[in-house]
């Protein structure tokens, strides 16, 4: 008991600085007038380039999937900000945890995955002005709870490319660039996942894939297809176990290598 109070103890105070941080990288205005507008113009020039190619369909289904791929675009942004603790030499003492620094790490960087989520409901809601993607009001709560378990599989995936990213610092750039072409390119965001062979292999444990399909069906009326929820309820699983492995043993290997003061 001591030690699972001592865990919200620390989980609590993590979401604490966690708030603190995300309030001084924006204010409310320059978070919908500068972030929020940014993200939908992303939207809107995809469904522009599904327009171009002469079909609706095209444009709908590309502005459905980088609305919904916000979230977990938006939750890599934990693989800059836990490189920032060491850099910033606040990791050092995350390590003196007394459940470790998983825990800590993961609260810490949660803004990011709140802030996918936000974004990319409310770029769901306006769809239908944007482009004239037509969501039912019955059908746009089970969009949000789709949404908020996709986006924290990005997230459970964002925390393992950061154990790595803590490891080698000058990595993370690559890590999330390289994580970003392979969720808008194969996770089904604007064209239709492969379904063989290695890239469907690949794309069976990105986030977003299951998630999205699931989405895809409920707009268009079919109902929610429970084995792609459970699939992408997986995926989140295996990258949580992921990020704990990654994280906890890039920590230790540079404890014991007395690797973190490097900057």
């Amino acid at each position: 008991m001591r030690n699972a109070g001592a865990l919200f103890h620390q989980i609590g105070y993590g979401l604490l600085s966690s708030y603190q941080d995300y309030r001084a990288l924006y204010t409310w205005r320059s978070w919908l007038f500068g972030w929020m507008v940014r993200l939908l113009c992303q939207v809107l020039f995809f469904s522009m380039v599904g327009k171009a190619i002469g079909s609706d369909g095209a444009q709908h289904y590309m502005a459905l999937g980088n609305a919904v791929i916000l979230g977990p675009l938006g939750a890599l942004g934990v693989v800059s900000s836990s490189v920032a603790e060491r850099r910033g030499g606040t990791l050092q003492f995350l390590l003196l945890s007394r459940n470790g620094p998983f825990p800590v790490l993961l609260s810490r960087g949660l803004y990011w995955a709140a802030d996918g989520v936000v974004t990319s409901c409310f770029a769901l809601v306006v769809l239908r002005w944007l482009v004239g993607v037509e969501i039912s009001p019955l059908v746009l709560p089970v969009c949000f709870l789709l949404q908020i378990l996709i986006t924290f599989s990005g997230y459970s995936m964002a925390l393992a490319l950061a154990g790595v990213s803590l490891r080698w610092p000058e990595s993370r750039m690559y890590l999330t660039a390289g994580a970003t072409i392979l969720l808008m390119t194969i996770a089904g965001v604007n064209t239709a996942p492969p379904s063989g062979g290695i890239g469907g292999a690949v794309a069976s444990v990105l986030p977003a894939t299951h998630g999205l399909r699931a989405i895809r069906s409920a707009v268009a009326g079919d109902g929610v297809p429970p084995t792609a929820v459970l699939a992408e309820c997986g995926v989140l699983l295996l990258w949580g176990a992921v990020s704990w492995l990654t994280l906890t043993g890039s920590l230790r290997y540079q404890v014991r290598a007395g690797a973190l003061n490097l900057r």
